[in-house]
């Protein structure tokens, strides 16, 4: 067995972290978030403000940023050090992904489109942690946001449907214009282990790994411009406040059909 295997397990201390029993964790990361609304930086686990207001306050209780990673906090740092592992928890995840990226990419100035990167980076994380997901990643055109239903409570799905939402409306999607960026979007919910990932050369991260994480990336790729397409585990939570249009998927290394529900914020139609 390597590293990575022997850390990959369900942990007891990364349960209780994550379950909602530990209720100290779900009470600050409410704090946090309302300490310093407008808050451009944050832990993308706890919501410690890195800016604003309260940043002081946060670096002085060792919750500024980590050095070696400014997207977790010092003290979520220690904890991911000192509690390797991780544990299947209920969750939804919402992957964001810019549509034709490569050719945006070829047609303009690189530090252009780094700039367009860094502003999507920037607004996603906002309306993802907004509606109190902690950040998966954000890589190269995508950003990935996790809904621990443990930390946020039973409206985890609606959640992450009305983040999906956000995002887009936050775009421009919802503009008569049209979108400052092409995104396609796609939620998905299920058991997954979430904790600390580590390697044979001692490296470690926060991470979502299993089928659930596997399926909503599939979701997404099918997801055109504009479009927020839902599995039929999130579908239910949302049907009574949402219009969407029912779609049949053959997704790449999905067994069979998958069922799908397509929504959309453009202004002729504002869901």
């Amino acid at each position: 067995m390597n590293e990575t295997d022997a850390h990959t397990h369900d942990d007891p201390v990364w349960r209780e972290a994550l379950s909602g029993h530990a209720r100290t964790r779900v009470w600050m990361r409410r704090l946090f978030r309302i300490l310093s609304p407008g808050a451009s930086r944050r832990c993308h686990l706890c919501l410690a403000p890195f800016d604003g207001t309260a940043a002081p306050i946060m670096r002085a209780i060792g919750r500024g940023p980590w050095r070696r990673n400014p997207h977790f906090c010092e003290q979520c740092e220690r904890f991911f050090r000192e509690h390797r592992g991780g544990a299947e928890v209920e969750i939804a995840v919402l992957y964001a992904d810019v549509r034709g990226s490569t050719p945006m990419a070829a047609r303009m100035r690189p530090a252009e489109f780094g700039a367009m990167m860094q502003r999507f980076y920037s607004v996603a994380t906002g309306a993802l942690t907004e509606r109190d997901a902690a950040i998966d990643k954000m890589v190269g055109d995508e950003v990935i946001g996790i809904f621990l239903r443990g930390l946020i409570g039973d409206d985890y799905r609606k959640k992450a449907v009305r983040a999906g939402l956000d995002l887009l409306r936050a775009t421009g999607h919802a503009d008569a214009t049209g979108p400052w960026l092409p995104l396609g979007i796609g939620v998905h919910s299920g058991i997954t282990f979430v904790g600390s990932v580590s390697t044979e050369s001692g490296a470690y991260e926060f991470a979502a790994l299993g089928e659930t994480m596997n399926l909503g990336a599939r979701l997404v790729s099918s997801a055109g411009t504009g479009e927020l397409v839902l599995s039929d585990a999130v579908w239910p939570d949302v049907a009574a406040e949402l219009d969407a249009k029912e779609r049949t998927l053959n997704l790449k290394g999905i067994d069979g059909p998958v069922r799908a529900h397509v929504a959309r914020v453009d202004y002729a139609n504002k869901a």
